[in-house]
């Protein structure tokens, strides 16, 4: 059995590298439809409306537009979404990053984990102490700036336009129940709510619930751009926190980034971190946090399951978490 999982921890899925446009979805399928709509000379906003259509999670849905929130972060800056999303809480825990996090050259080491997990720690406390639609409270976690059956897609175009979409049902088929006329299933977002009454995001009529999606696009100092986002629950702002380091702090490519191990520290004092940390890392995250080990796998998950984009210069990547089997990136043809 050991064999058999230092096998699995081998399985590497390669980015998909082109001049023109790449759509990396958690469904092939979604993301060939993408894609050939990019082929057949459609921009960003065309690959979007294709795309979510494909994954069958639009057509129930208003669009609002809303100003995202800008995040400087090391020279460049990060674009999320406010209110009632992870935009807020993965703010702070940026700007904790860009404070106390001194990257070293040779890549992210003992410290930066502890650094990443601190910084995530401390915005979660804020979130689930504070945050709701609750007395005009839905930006909590902004003022520090100058929305597990979940599906996110990235898309880069040929002229580098970027989008990083997320859609959920919440649990494993939502509500399980299907509309008869359009055939689209309903989520159970009210599971989003605190049962507990008088709390910033406890269930009351006409109130927005606090949501974990964390769709970004980022513009880093070297210029690259990226457009990441996740499935996974609480888990997906953890996992965009640390691409985002990987990219922004240490100059990772989109490669390097999908394959490098994290961890995970949004279900409070109790930290998970992923069996290829080196065994130093691993010691010192140990002696300092409740620290427990897991293996980035398909079932069950530990981890969140990103899909990103890359654009540096004129060139356009994609990939999608290693082991998630049933996503992948595809390249316009």
């Amino acid at each position: 059995m050991s064999d058999q999982f230092s096998n699995l921890q081998q399985i590497r899925k390669p980015a998909v590298v082109s001049k023109g446009g790449v759509v990396a979805a958690q469904s092939r399928k979604a993301a060939e439809i993408g894609a050939a709509v990019l082929a057949a000379g459609g921009d960003c906003v065309d690959a979007v409306i294709a795309t979510g259509f494909a994954l069958g999670v639009l057509a129930a849905f208003r669009a609002h537009v809303r100003e995202p929130l800008k995040i400087p972060y090391r020279g460049g800056t990060v674009y999320a979404t406010p209110e009632l999303t992870c935009g807020p809480t993965l703010a702070h825990a940026l700007r904790l990053l860009q404070q106390e996090l001194t990257p070293a050259r040779s890549g992210p080491d003992a410290s930066a984990y502890v650094n990443y997990i601190q910084a995530l720690q401390s915005a979660y406390r804020e979130r689930l102490k504070g945050m709701g639609d609750a007395d005009g409270r839905r930006a909590l976690g902004a003022e520090h700036l100058a929305p597990a059956c979940t599906t996110h897609f990235s898309i880069v175009d040929r002229d580098g336009n970027m989008a990083a979409v997320t859609q959920t049902l919440l649990s494993n088929f939502g509500s399980k129940f299907v509309t008869p006329q359009s055939g689209i299933t309903m989520n159970n977002g009210i599971m989003w709510f605190d049962p507990t009454p008088g709390g910033p995001n406890s269930l009351e009529a006409g109130k927005r619930c606090l949501t974990n999606y964390t769709p970004v696009v980022a513009h880093a100092a070297d210029g690259r751009r990226l457009a990441i986002g996740a499935s996974g629950g609480r888990r997906i702002m953890p996992a965009v926190m640390q691409l985002l380091s990987f990219a922004m702090d240490y100059g990772m490519d989109l490669a390097a980034a999908i394959h490098h191990p994290r961890i995970d520290a949004s279900e409070g004092a109790v930290v998970i971190g992923d069996v290829k940390l080196p065994a130093e890392t691993r010691d010192v995250l140990r002696a300092r946090f409740d620290f427990e080990e897991a293996r980035r796998q398909t079932i069950p998950l530990k981890f969140a399951c990103p899909s990103m984009t890359m654009r540096e210069g004129e060139t356009n990547s994609g990939a999608t978490d290693i082991f998630q089997p049933w996503g992948d990136a595809v390249a316009e043809s």
